[in-house]
Parts: C-alpha cells; structure tokens; sequence
C-alpha cells in the first residue's frame, strides 16, 4: 500500500466513524463529517459547472466575435448579469427575467422529458398489454394475461382518479359516492405500493452502501491487526 493510498484509507475511515457517531447523538463530530460533504459536493458541482459550461459556453465563444456564434454567446451573458445583480439589489424586477427564463427552459425539458421518458412509455406498454397474440395461446384465451392487462388498466385510473379534484362530485348522489370513494381507496393502495417499492429500493440502496463502507473499514483494521 503507497502512502497516498494509506492516507485516503485513513480519511475514509476516520469519515465513515464520524458519520457513525450519529448513532450516539447529534455531536460534533458528525457535524464535521456534514459540512465536508456538502462543501465538497458543492465544490466539485462549481467546478463542472465552470469547466463544463461557463467556459466552454459562456467565456470561450466570445474570444470569436463579431462571428454569429459569440453574438448568440452574449444572450446567456446577459442572462447571467441579470443573475448576479439579483444579490445585489433584491428589489430588481429586471432580475426576474432571467429567472423566468430559467423557470420557463427548465419547465419545458422536465415536461418534455417526463411525456417522451415516462408517460408516453407507461401509455404504450397498457396498450401492448390488450395485444391480441398476447390475448391467446395456442387458440385459447390466455387468462393471466387478460387479467394483467386489466388490472394494470384500472390500477392507471384508479390512480389518476386519486389526484382528481373530487369535489366535483359533492352532488352526486350518495351511491355513485360510495363507488367513488371505493375507486379512491384502490388508487392510494396502488400508490402504497409504488411508495413501498421506491422505498424498498433506497433502502437497498444505502444498505449496500453501509456494507461496502464497513467491510472496507474492516479490511483496513485487519492491515493492522
């Protein structure tokens, strides 16, 4: 083992018992540990920030002008003034250009993404689901996935309906209520479900985080022992 790697052995170490000490108590040595990692997150995402997208894309293009590229250079320039003069003085409006710019680019990629990366996914595969060859086997109706497709269907709309303004219902009358709250109740145990399923994944997660750590730790006392 060369120094240096005996060195981030000793960091990681000590770190991974500070963070540990959490187990005691809110202490110091745990606040410690916190403020490392979140400076150290914060520096590392300044730095790809600065190498990856204001000099390349902010600074670099501007060495070229009057060429249309540093023309166009000069609007996220603008943009990021405006930015900056918002420390300043709190009260600019003009300041909130740029933030609603911002707002609004930031709100069509997470639409775009959301419809192109999940809902247009989800959507076609419950509609592969009612595929007629999927329907049968060997001429006779194939059951199970008849049900699937079914129950994958009304799970959708049991769940959408979960998030639908139900007071439009209030004059329903009181039968067509009771079916309501009914289809209401399947949605959030279709929701349970799902909360249930992302939590047992991070939860695995971080579990197999704290595994590798102490093993880790582990294999270092053993050098020593």
């Amino acid at each position: 083992m060369t120094l240096s790697e005996l060195l981030y052995a000793l960091l990681g170490t000590a770190l991974s018992l500070m963070v540990f000490s959490y187990l005691l108590g809110d202490n110091l040595f745990f606040g410690i540990a916190m403020y490392i990692l979140v400076g150290m997150t914060a520096g590392y995402a300044a730095a790809v920030l600065i190498t990856k997208v204001i000099l390349p894309m902010l600074i670099n293009p501007l060495a070229e002008l009057p060429a249309t590229s540093a023309l166009l250079g000069l609007v996220p320039l603008l943009l990021s003034i405006l930015l900056i003069w918002m420390f300043f003085k709190k009260s600019a409006r003009i300041s909130g250009i740029a933030l609603g710019f911002l707002g609004g680019v930031l709100a069509a990629f997470a639409v775009v993404g959301v419809t192109r990366g999940t809902l247009t996914p989800q959507l076609l595969s419950i509609v592969d689901a009612f595929d007629p060859a999927l329907m049968t086997q060997a001429g006779y109706p194939n059951w199970m996935n008849i049900f699937s497709a079914f129950l994958m269907l009304f799970g959708v709309l049991a769940v959408l309906f979960v998030f639908h303004h139900r007071e439009k219902f209030q004059t329903l009358s009181s039968g067509s209520q009771t079916w309501l709250d009914g289809l209401t109740g399947a949605g959030q145990v279709f929701i349970g479900i799902t909360f249930g399923a992302l939590f047992v994944g991070l939860f695995s997660s971080g579990l197999t985080a704290l595994i590798f750590s102490v093993s880790q730790i582990i294999d270092f006392i053993k050098l020593w022992l």
